[in-house]
């Protein structure tokens, strides 16, 4: 069997007392014991190594490293963090650093097949919206806080909901949509799972919703109307945004060439440019040199 508590569960009848105490530990702790050796898992159920051998060939296992396995594999996307830091401790810093880059390049040409119809439909969107919300937390909300600063001089109403405020906030301001706004998500691994309770939240008030991820596996997928999906491995890191900036930047070219004429951008220069920095500014004298 795949799954750790169905093994447990059909093999419960036999086991011995001792036996039980570590697959109640293993039920109530999936998570820990997928991170743990023999003897840990041995002193967290009061039991000595060879009894957690005798349990694991009671399930019908060769040894603890399948047990284990089986434990990991529920966890696998939480733990290969864990795992890609033990390589790289391993590694030297010219080996990191290649390797980050050229994740980062692998990320970046991930991009090449995205739809110019969807992110079409994505800038239609955001420009129709009564209002759009910006869902993400940790680097997704990094991500976002982004994206927002690129469009929302094109949008109507916006609000970023990355945590600031609490999560009631998030809920009011979710609650306070509806079908003629729309609500971006961004979730990469490792997936928060406030986004995707958001998400349910926002779907039961009708809400459009634009997914941000990684993969069809990611838990957002069921809850929004249509996915982008972007490259986001990393061989260290849980996981890279590069892609998710290189669309955000896409998306807000695209919000430009469509709804920024030449002469908008001519007066927003010059709105902006008393705290532009010019050459003009270097060459001003001291004005100690004046007197």
């Amino acid at each position: 069997m795949s799954d750790l508590r169905a093994l447990i569960e059909a093999h419960w009848a036999k086991l011995t007392p001792n036996q039980q105490r570590i697959g109640e530990y293993a039920l109530s702790n999936p998570f820990l014991v997928a991170t743990m050796g023999i003897e840990d898992l041995a002193e967290a159920s009061a039991v000595s190594a060879p009894t957690i051998t005798r349990f694991v060939r009671q399930l019908g296992l060769k040894n603890y490293a399948e047990f284990r396995a089986i434990a990991v594999r529920r966890y696998q996307d939480l733990l290969r963090p864990i795992d890609n830091v033990s390589r790289a401790q391993e590694s030297s810093s010219t080996e990191v650093i290649k390797a980050s880059l050229a994740s980062a390049t692998g990320n970046l040409d991930g991009l090449a097949g995205l739809s110019p119809a969807l992110c079409d439909n994505v800038v239609d969107q955001m420009a129709a919206a009564n209002q759009v919300g910006f869902l993400g937390f940790g680097s997704s909300a990094l991500g976002l806080t982004y994206f927002h600063g690129l469009t929302e001089g094109f949008l109507r109403n916006s609000v970023i909901l990355d945590g600031r405020g609490g999560h009631e906030r998030i809920a009011r301001q979710i609650g306070r949509m509806g079908p003629h706004d729309v609500l971006i998500a961004m979730a990469l691994p490792r997936y928060s799972v406030a986004t995707v309770e958001f998400l349910r939240l926002a779907r039961a008030s009708a809400v459009p919703c634009i997914g941000i991820t990684d993969s069809d596996q990611s838990p957002i997928c069921q809850f929004c109307d249509q996915i982008i999906r972007l490259p986001a491995a990393h061989p260290v890191l849980n996981s890279s945004a590069l892609a998710a900036f290189a669309l955000f930047e896409a998306i807000a070219a695209l919000f430009t060439a469509r709804y920024q004429s030449a002469s908008d951008a001519t007066a927003m220069t010059r709105l902006i440019f008393p705290y532009l920095y010019t050459d003009e500014d270097s060459s001003q004298p001291d004005s100690e040199d004046n007197q």
